[in-house]
Order: structure tokens, then C-alpha cells, then sequence
């Protein structure tokens, strides 16, 4: 065999291998985007109960009977919230972003006042003796912005409402990554002046509603109650996924 054969023989088996293992990269599981949590919930419509229609842009969130809550108190020297979440079996979850849904009563300015926030992930109910905690901590502030969620907070068979304007607030997670599981979030906040709430989902018997609240002062949990019903907290996570 002539040298520019071997030449060329070489040159395409150097070829076949590239595309080899390309085509082998390219078959690999890819991360894809997912938004985890509906908050459809807490949007009750335009118009309440009492027949008010609501400002332009916005809708309300109606606290509806036998509900007797605005919202619950998560200022983190206080009180401090948790509910749960689940990663669906076969994925594994890469997390960016927590977004959670507050507003303080009266706030009418640019900015809303939360400047801290502060969470941990436990893998089973942090309320239960056992609990592990798998990330976050007390310390890390992890608030980012806060942005208008466009609704107002009003009480069943008020006509008008319009001092408690609910924000979005925007929540990093950095390098948590988690396997499938239920797992809960614990977390609190702090504002630069007054405090602040949680607005709570309506009851639904089609969700699992079981949100609780840890007291700071005497480190006990209470079930979250409200006019006998139990409820539970919204907010969201994105990030990307793969296979597990």
C-alpha cells in the first residue's frame, strides 16, 4: 500500500471516530427547563363576590368563608413557614430560583420592603423528630427582587380592597441539586420596615394541604388552621432537569 493511501485510509478512520463520538454526545440526556408549581389558585378573578370589579391589570385573591385569614406570618425572628414539594420519580432536579408570594398591609411604595430571606430543605417534615436537613441555612441571605404579582388581597364580601397588593418575590438557590423525593421547605424573612405575610391557598380538597408554622419564641409547630381547614402555601421553583 502507496503512503497517500495509508494517508488517506488514516484520515477518514480519524473522521469515522469523531463523528463517532459526537453522535454519542449528542445522544446523551440534555437539561431541560421546568417550572415546578401552580399559583393559578390564588387569582380568585376580577370581580368578587361582593360584585367589585378590580383595578385595571389586576385581579383579586379572595379569602373565601369559611377562611377568616389574610395571610400567615413569616418574619423570621417571629414565625417561620414550611410546606412541602415533589420531585417526580426518574428526575433529578437542578434548582435556580424559589419564587414566594407575600405583601404587607398598607405598602404602597416602589420597592417592596422584604431585604432578607432565609430557607432549608429537609427531606422528610421538619416538624417530626428524624428530620435531615440536605441544604440552606439561617444565615445565607437569599433574596433577590420582588416584582408586582398583580392582585390584591381582600377579605370574602368586601367590596373594595386595595391595601394589600401581593408581590412575587424572587428567591436564589445556588448548587442545589436534588434527587426524586418529597421534600420541605422551611423559610422566613425579614422587611426593612413593618411586617409582612403569606398569602395562603384556598382549601382544596384535591391538594395536599398541610403547611405549618414554626413559633421562634417557644421552637414549636403548629398545624396551619384556618376556620377549620387546613391549608397550603404557594410558590415556585425553576431550574433544569435530567434523568435520574
Amino acid at each position: 500500500m502507496n503512503t497517500k493511501l495509508s494517508m488517506k485510509l488514516l484520515s477518514v478512520a480519524v473522521m469515522v471516530l469523531f463523528f463517532a463520538s459526537c453522535s454519542k454526545d449528542d445522544d446523551s440526556p440534555q437539561p431541560e427547563p421546568f417550572s415546578y408549581g401552580a399559583v393559578s389558585g390564588m387569582s380568585t378573578g376580577t370581580v368578587s363576590i361582593a360584585g367589585t370589579t378590580s383595578p385595571a391589570g389586576y385581579t383579586w385573591s379572595q379569602v373565601k368563608t369559611p377562611q377568616t385569614s389574610w395571610g400567615l406570618n413569616g418574619t423570621i425572628n417571629d414565625r417561620m413557614l414550611t410546606d412541602d414539594f415533589q420531585i417526580p420519580s426518574g428526575e433529578k432536579w437542578t434548582i435556580e430560583n424559589f419564587y414566594f408570594y407575600a405583601y404587607q398591609t398598607g405598602f404602597s411604595g416602589a420597592t417592596f420592603p422584604v431585604s432578607e430571606f432565609y430557607f432549608e430543605i429537609y427531606s422528610s417534615d421538619p416538624s417530626v423528630a428524624g428530620a435531615v436537613k440536605v441544604y440552606g441555612d439561617l444565615t445565607t441571605n437569599r433574596y433577590v427582587s420582588a416584582e408586582d404579582a398583580k392582585m390584591y388581597r381582600i377579605m370574602q364580601g368586601q367590596s373594595d380592597d386595595l391595601t394589600r397588593k401581593i408581590y412575587k418575590m424572587k428567591i436564589q438557590a445556588s448548587d442545589l441539586t436534588l434527587s426524586s423525593g418529597t421534600y420541605w421547605i422551611k423559610w422566613g424573612s425579614k422587611t426593612s420596615s413593618g411586617g409582612h405575610f403569606y398569602p395562603q391557598f384556598p382549601h382544596d380538597p384535591s391538594r395536599v394541604n398541610n403547611a405549618k408554622q414554626f413559633v421562634v419564641a417557644n421552637s414549636t409547630w403548629d398545624n396551619l388552621v384556618d376556620g377549620g381547614q387546613t391549608v397550603s402555601m404557594p410558590f415556585e421553583i425553576t431550574g433544569t432537569k435530567l434523568p435520574e
